[in-house]
């Protein structure tokens, strides 16, 4: 055991170590505030500048064109006659839809219902005779340049159908595929089909045209038009002379419109009419009209006499009109059009949505978003724009604007000397950006 001395001088030795490690456990928090308070004054500044102003948006302003549309529904009218049948019977079309015909030119025939047996044999008959000699003489099936872009041109509207999603129209577009080739065939058959191998079954098929013939009723065409199966009751309410008496919910569109009362053309060899129906329309094809509604606030954009285009969904063409007349109601305003071509395109087309394109703008065109400080009574505004890495504002004229974009040019009495200019780098989103902010 040790003395009480020796006790002593241990005790005070382990104080005093006590004492080293503490005094070196201070002096290390000291370094390690000192180095966080470097660190504060060094770095977090460059930290807040990236955090809040390193990723500010920009782009190049470029000149483009911009497009003033405005949206609008309503119908397309004609200067038509309905063709109406004589009796019961059977339709025989004898002009395909859409398709111009002369004056008293035959475009359909009207037998007995009781003929429908006949047509049947008379169809089938012909399908066997055609594809018969199309097996035995494939070298004379070569197509035509005209039976080409028929084809082609129902092939191009796959391309419409898969950016509109309406893919309903793919059974019509096979069927009139189905009908050209048929057609064509039967073309060529009846040019060079005099092979004696199918003159027995001419010789049939002849006799039964013959039976059918005999309770036939032909309908002629009242003048030079276009020939569209199917029709409705409501030529009298969509006539040019009703035109201007039409009245906002006359002209929206809604299913019962579009599909009430309507007889639809299958591309059919015949079809079966009651008597007194309308099966058909023979439209002038010298001129037609687009009357619709469109909102109040744009109608201010139309005058009557403006020179407009009408983009129709389905119709690749822009169809050239003429502004004949705009008429506010309470709500919304009637806009009358009227164009003499492409006719052909829409004239199996009553209540639809178009767009009219009033005017294409080109210049400066940037994102609405873009821009501040809106003065909506001179149509100007500010936009951030990029000189020498700082943020510079301007006055900027708003000269037409559409959707979510604007064309803008610099103010034509003010006096600054570097205005906005083309290829100028502009601030996408302004927002809390600051007048000679600093931009990477």
């Amino acid at each position: 055991m040790g003395t009480t001395k020796d006790k002593r001088i241990n005790r005070s030795s382990e104080a005093s170590l006590k004492k080293r490690k503490a005094k070196k456990k201070r002096n290390r928090r000291r370094a390690v505030r000192y180095v966080l308070i470097f660190f504060a004054l060094v770095y977090l500044p460059a930290m807040w500048k990236w955090i809040f102003h390193g990723h500010i948006e920009t782009d190049v302003l470029h000149s483009d064109t911009l497009e003033i549309a405005v949206k609008s529904e309503g119908v397309f009218i004609w200067d038509e006659t309905c063709v109406k049948s004589p009796k019961d019977g059977i339709v025989i079309p004898k002009a395909k839809q859409g398709e111009r015909v002369p004056n008293k030119f035959d475009f359909a025939i009207i037998v007995d219902r009781d003929s429908k047996r006949i047509l049947s044999e008379i169809e089938n008959l012909e399908k066997n005779i055609i594809r018969q000699f199309a097996e035995n003489n494939p070298e004379v099936l070569e197509p035509d340049d005209e039976f080409k872009n028929q084809v082609q041109n129902e092939v191009s509207k796959l391309t419409d159908i898969a950016v509109n999603r309406n893919f309903t129209a793919i059974d019509e577009i096979r069927a009139t595929l189905e009908n050209l080739l048929y057609q064509r065939n039967r073309k060529i058959f009846e040019n060079t089909g005099d092979r004696l191998y199918v003159e027995d079954k001419k010789r049939e098929l002849e006799i039964l045209r013959q039976k059918l013939n005999e309770s036939a009723v032909t309908v002629k065409s009242e003048y030079s038009g276009i020939v569209v199966w199917g029709g409705t009751s409501d030529e009298e309410k969509y006539s040019p002379d009703n035109m201007k008496n039409l009245q906002i919910e006359d002209l929206e569109t809604n299913n019962e419109n579009d599909e009430a009362g309507t007889l639809k053309m299958r591309y059919e060899q015949f079809f079966d009419v009651s008597a007194d129906q309308i099966f058909a329309r023979l439209v002038n094809n010298d001129k037609g009209w687009y009357v619709c509604a469109i909102n109040k606030k744009d109608s201010d954009k139309l005058k009557t006499g403006d020179e407009i285009s009408l983009r129709v969904d389905g119709v690749k063409e822009l169809i050239p009109c003429t502004v004949e007349a705009v008429d506010a109601f309470e709500n919304k305003s009637r806009v009358i059009v009227s164009f003499d071509r492409y006719i052909e395109k829409v004239v199996q087309m009553r209540h639809v949505k178009a767009d009219l394109v009033i005017e294409n703008v080109e210049g400066l065109k940037i994102p609405l978003r873009s821009l501040i400080n809106r003065n909506i009574y001179d149509n100007t505004a500010d936009v951030f724009v990029v000189r020498a890495n700082r943020a510079v504002r301007k006055r900027v004229k708003i000269i037409a604007e559409q959707d979510s974009f604007a064309i803008i040019d610099k103010l034509s009495e003010s006096t600054d000397t570097s205005p906005i200019k083309i290829f100028d780098i502009y601030v996408v989103n302004p927002q809390n950006i600051e007048e000679g902010q600093v931009i990477n």
